[in-house]
């Protein structure tokens, strides 16, 4: 391995996983460090999955999204938003006291995953098995969202100055993500690939796999769509796309039997 590939694999293991070292890593505007509720990929505030009961504070974020897609950010009011999820105006604000807050709750879609880079990105293991943990529970994160990934995605890119915040969350972990397969390179753990390229289509495969966890139930043997799985667990649908990804990316992959079992001796939920 070159001198400079050894300084790159080392500077990346030496990232702070959390403090003021950090911040300059990814600095943020003043503006959104003020008053801002994190926003990015949906946050799992319990255990529970996207077809369980939800709370009313679930059930106002769903309503709000449906119908920021449907008519726009601008014009859902919070009375249209009350009257959607059937509940009274002053119910409404008992939860949230202004619809930039139902915003910012929708938008948690990002920052799950930058939060739990910062706890691993420096701790031991190569990058080949951080960047197999990042998919696991981002995965799992996505599916068991009370929101769909790609229903707030879809609003984002028709309404991107309301949702600036996203596209800078989702910038940085796409940067985690790319930095990561990078280091595995230089480590002659991947093969030569882009890594930024890779980056984006690793992430468009969990986004898409949660899609698939949130539709299974239609697809159980013995329904009427032809198309028939058996379902899979959140956890289990995790498992798969962080074996097949980073499989894939292996020189060795053979390797992933190891880098499985490593990454079971953490509980990234």
């Amino acid at each position: 391995m070159s001198d400079d590939r050894r300084s790159h694999s080392a500077a990346l293991r030496a990232i702070p996983d959390s403090g003021p070292e950090l911040d300059r890593l990814h600095p943020m505007a003043s503006s959104e460090t003020r008053d801002r509720r994190p926003v990015g990929r949906p946050r799992l505030d319990t255990a529970t999955s996207a077809q369980s009961d939800r709370s009313p504070r679930d059930d106002i974020i769903a309503a709000a999204t449906k119908l920021f897609a449907e008519r726009g950010y601008a014009q859902t009011t919070m009375s249209d938003i009350a009257r959607a999820v059937g509940l009274q105006q002053s119910s409404l604000y008992y939860w949230f006291r202004r619809k930039e807050l139902i915003l910012q709750e929708a938008l948690v879609v990002n920052r799950a995953p930058l939060e739990f880079i910062g706890r691993v990105g420096a701790g031991s293991g190569s990058p080949a098995l951080k960047l197999y943990r990042l998919l696991r529970f981002d995965t799992r994160q996505l599916a068991l969202s009370p929101i769909d990934f790609n229903e707030i995605e879809r609003i984002a890119e028709n309404q991107q100055s309301e949702f600036i915040d996203f596209w800078r969350d989702y910038t940085r972990l796409h940067d985690w993500v790319a930095n990561l397969i990078r280091a595995a390179i230089d480590e002659e753990l991947f093969i030569d690939c882009d890594p930024v390229e890779t980056a984006t289509g690793l992430l468009c495969f969990n986004e898409g796999v949660q899609k698939r966890f949130r539709h299974q139930a239609k697809h159980t043997p013995g329904g009427e769509n032809p198309f028939v799985h058996e379902p899979l667990t959140a956890q289990r649908w995790a498992e798969l796309v962080a074996v097949t990804a980073v499989r894939s990316l292996l020189r060795r992959p053979e390797d992933i039997d190891h880098i499985r079992q490593q990454a079971a001796a953490f509980e990234d939920t």
